[in-house]
């Protein structure tokens, strides 16, 4: 089994659910770090994910990250354009799906405008 880690970070608008995922993300422990993300994103109306520090990530990792963005009532990526997994993420169209900036910021402001 592939390690990974989910660590939920403090943002200061309370309704922002901000959580960093590292390591990596396969066949092995898809199903674990969906239901990780499940349990810390739970009831949160703004979802966060920090990938940067995300290091290979498979079909079935994408699949569940998917899920979680049908799931989510709002999902952002932050993700570096030079980050590991930036040219898988591009080439699958997960930003087509959610909004995908290389800051925190960046990514709520992409989700203010949709809303708006």
């Amino acid at each position: 089994m592939t390690s990974f880690e989910l660590e939920a970070r403090t943002h200061p608008d309370p309704g922002v659910r901000l959580v960093e995922v590292s390591g990596e993300l396969d066949l092995t422990n898809a199903r674990e770090v969906e239901t990780g993300l499940d349990e810390l994103v739970q009831g949160a109306p703004i979802v966060v994910l920090d990938l940067n520090r995300v290091h290979f990530v498979d079909s079935a990792a994408l699949h569940a990250l998917f899920r979680l963005a049908r799931r989510s009532g709002k999902l952002a990526l932050v993700l570096d354009p030079g980050a590991a997994i930036a040219p898988t993420l591009d080439i699958v169209g997960l930003s087509e799906v959610v909004p995908v900036a290389g800051t925190v910021e960046d990514v709520l402001a992409a989700l203010a405008s949709a809303s708006a």
